[in-house]
């Protein structure tokens, strides 16, 4: 059966049933872009209050760096 034989309420209803077979990635970036801005904050008082040694306040920035990355991907994807 071709497109155009199929009636404009047919063609819609395909077009979601397509759509909602689809992975809907909007909840987990927004989980990943939540932590991240979490971890962001926190790295960054950590780094201006938390003394001398910067070394665990970079390693939880660059954690975060690791979720904003994986948001970015599956932006994408």
């Amino acid at each position: 059966m071709k497109q155009e034989e199929l009636s404009l309420e047919e063609q819609v209803e395909r077009i979601r049933k397509k759509r909602a077979s689809r992975f809907d990635s909007t909840k987990a970036r927004m989980v990943l872009n939540a932590l991240f801005l979490a971890l962001a904050a926190v790295g960054l008082g950590m780094y201006f209050f938390g003394g001398d040694n910067h070394v665990p306040a970079l390693c939880v920035i660059a954690a975060g760096m690791v979720l904003k990355v994986a948001e970015f991907i599956l932006r994408i994807v």
